[in-house]
Formats: structure tokens, C-alpha cells, sequence
């Protein structure tokens, strides 16, 4: 499969994991959106296997079917939920009718049965293979989460919730970028008198209100739902950082409790934190600040004169 198929695939499956957390919330609207998450997962799986295959396409949702058998393969399973999704789609599309929630929900499992059946029928893909942390741009950051997937389906679970705690300081301190975050401000020193008064403790709850206060506002900026994020710093390690770049784990409390569905919660939080926060990187002040002064410092040698 070329890269770009690929990729496209890697889409697919994002869009559909993405119905699926909308079902999660239960009410109308959200699963009208699943619905039609679902459909666009669904078509963009459909072009990206015919394009794999060098089918001709057709127009319609629903001649994806006889694209594949006149082009003299075999033809695919889950035609009827399938149909039933499309007319869905274009009665709330097209009139306005909101679909049952309960349809809605039983379609959902059937579309990953059609992602699994196209996929290993016309691409020798296994659907469970295609990884969304492809999606991810930094290198050293997908590396973490492989790992993190490898340790804790070993049962390192220690291991595992610990590279995505990594890989979360990592996203948020890029390498060669930034991303503009709110930062809550130092603890200050006090003086012992106000320490034996009971100020120390105050502002250490205080400066704890502040950082969790910015973390969650941090999170609604980026588009990324604040609860899941303190979610995610509760579940995983505490992990401290010195100025030299290393880090220290701190156990706060045993993780021999935490799940497969757990874990994989939290790495579908930590991927969707990843694409989003890579939306907001800007160049790193530092580094622009740095390639300033150098050009300065060239004209200034040369005697020419800056625009």
C-alpha cells in the first residue's frame, strides 16, 4: 500500500473513532453527528481502496459495490447496513430526520466490520494494525507510544503509563517549536514567620488551584475536552523534570488496577492532544530570537544596512 493510501486509512479509522466517542455522549444531536461521522469514515475508506486497487469510481455512496466486482474482484460483504447507513445520512442530511439513536449505535460495530472485511479483502491490512498514532508528526513522540503500547501489553504497566505521561511533556515542549500555554505561576518563597502562620499551606493550595485552573483552560483552547485531560494526569505517573532534560518518576499510588480499556483511553487521549496541539506550534521565540541576532550580527560585519 503506497504511503498515501495509507495515510488516507489511518484518516478513516480517526473519523470513526471519533463517531464512536460522540455516541458516548448520548443525547440526539451528538448521535446525529456520530451518524454522520460514520458515513464520511466510511466514503473516505471507500476512495482510498478503490484508488489502492486502480478502480475506476462511481459517483454514488452505494456503487462502491459494483466498482469492485466490475473491475473483476470479488464482491464486498456489508452491502445492506451499509445502505441502511446511507439512507440515514441522507434523511438528516437532506430532510431533517433525526435517526435512532438505537439504529445509530448498532451501525457502528457494522462499519468496523466493513473496515475490517475491505481491509484485509483488497488491502492484506489487519484493521487492528492500522495505528493512529501514525497520525502523529514528531517521530520521538510516536517512538514513546509504540513503546508504551509494547510495555504495557507485556505488563509493564509502570512502563507503559509512563511513556505516555513522557510523551505528554513532550508534545507540550516540542523541539524547535512552541506551544503557547498558560503557566501557572511560581510558588514564592515566604518568610518562616509566615510559614509558622499557615501562609505556606495556603499558597502551595493556592498555586495547585492555579496549575490545575491552567492546565484545564490550556486544554479548551486546543479544542481538547479539559476533563479527559486532568483524567489523563491522574491515571499516569508523576513525572519530574530537571533543567538537564531528565526526568524522574514519581510513584503516587500502585497501577496494577488499571485495565486494557483503561490504557487504551488514555492513549486515544494522548494521540488526539498530540494532533491538536501540533495545530498550535508557532516557532520557538528562542530560536527566532537567536536567528536575529545572528543576521544582525552578519550586517553589522558586513556594514550593510537592514531593510
Amino acid at each position: 500500500m503506497l504511503p498515501d493510501i495509507h495515510r488516507r486509512v489511518v484518516n478513516a479509522k480517526y473519523i470513526l473513532e471519533r463517531a464512536a466517542r460522540m455516541q458516548r455522549e448520548s443525547n440526539e444531536m451528538s448521535i446525529a453527528v456520530s451518524l454522520l461521522l460514520m458515513h464520511d469514515a466510511v466514503e473516505l475508506l471507500m476512495h482510498a481502496v478503490l484508488d489502492h486497487l486502480s478502480v475506476k469510481k462511481k459517483y454514488e455512496f452505494m456503487g462502491f459495490w459494483s466498482a469492485i466486482k466490475e473491475a473483476g474482484y470479488p464482491e464486498p460483504h456489508d452491502y445492506a447496513p451499509m445502505e441502511t447507513l446511507n439512507k440515514l445520512r441522507v434523511g438528516l442530511k437532506h430532510s431533517g430526520i433525526l435517526p435512532r439513536s438505537q439504529t445509530v449505535q448498532e451501525l457502528l460495530p457494522r462499519a468496523r466490520g466493513f473496515f475490517e472485511n475491505v481491509l484485509k479483502a483488497y488491502c492484506a491490512v489487519d484493521y487492528a494494525s492500522v495505528s493512529l498514532i501514525d497520525l502523529i508528526a514528531d517521530e520521538e513522540v510516536r517512538s514513546l507510544l509504540n513503546e508504551a503500547q509494547s510495555k504495557f501489553s507485556s505488563g509493564d504497566k509502570v512502563g507503559g503509563l509512563t511513556n505516555l505521561k513522557i510523551a505528554l511533556h513532550k508534545v507540550e515542549n516540542p523541539k524547535g517549536k512552541h506551544l503557547p500555554l498558560m503557566q501557572a505561576p511560581s510558588t514564592p518563597r515566604i518568610p518562616n514567620e509566615m510559614a509558622r502562620a499557615g501562609w505556606d499551606q495556603y499558597l502551595n493550595q493556592l498555586h495547585s488551584f492555579l496549575g490545575e485552573s491552567a492546565s484545564r483552560m490550556n486544554a479548551t483552547m486546543l479544542g481538547v475536552d479539559p476533563i479527559r485531560y486532568a483524567a489523563f494526569v491522574r491515571s499516569t505517573p508523576n513525572v519530574q523534570w530537571s533543567m538537564a532534560g531528565t526526568h524522574t518518576v514519581i510513584m503516587m499510588r500502585s497501577y496494577d488496577s488499571v485495565s486494557q480499556a483503561d490504557f487504551t483511553e488514555l492513549l486515544d487521549f494522548i494521540i488526539e492532544y498530540a494532533v491538536k496541539a501540533s495545530e498550535a506550534y508557532i516557532p520557538d521565540p528562542r530560536v527566532v530570537a537567536n536567528s536575529v541576532e545572528s543576521l544582525a550580527g552578519r550586517i553589522a560585519g558586513t556594514g550593510e544596512q537592514a531593510i
